[in-house]
């Protein structure tokens, strides 16, 4: 489960809503999306730990840090904190209603993915 949420590709749009591009290159990686009427662009770095994944982003509405935490081995904590006072509340919200609906439906999506991807 922590390799597939390592992945910026498989992690960036299931948090953040509206991405409907994500390019990763090796640790770094590029996001648009849109939510509402705002266009946004990420780009970032992702830093694997033993049990931590951080992601960390700047866009043109701010900058911040996305963490996975692993709290046991079947149970993952995610964080997000943000510079922006104005977006990092707006965002924050919309990301907790993302999380909400994936912590739901996380086995099935995480054994889609596994499948997928042949893990």
């Amino acid at each position: 489960m922590f390799q597939i949420f390592s992945d910026p590709t498989f992690t960036i749009p299931k948090v953040f809503s509206g991405v409907y591009s994500v390019k990763a290159e090796g640790m770094k990686f590029k996001a648009e999306g849109k939510f509402l009427k705002v266009s946004y662009k990420v780009k970032g770095r992702v830093y694997i730990g033993v049990d931590e994944v951080r992601f960390i982003y700047d866009s043109d509405k701010g900058y911040g840090i996305l963490y996975i935490r692993k709290k046991d081995e079947n149970a993952l904590q995610i964080i997000l904190d943000h510079d922006n006072l104005f977006y990092g509340t707006f965002i924050i919200r919309i990301v907790s209603s993302n999380l909400d609906k994936l912590a739901k439906n996380v086995d099935e999506i995480i054994r889609l993915e596994r499948i997928k991807r042949k893990i």
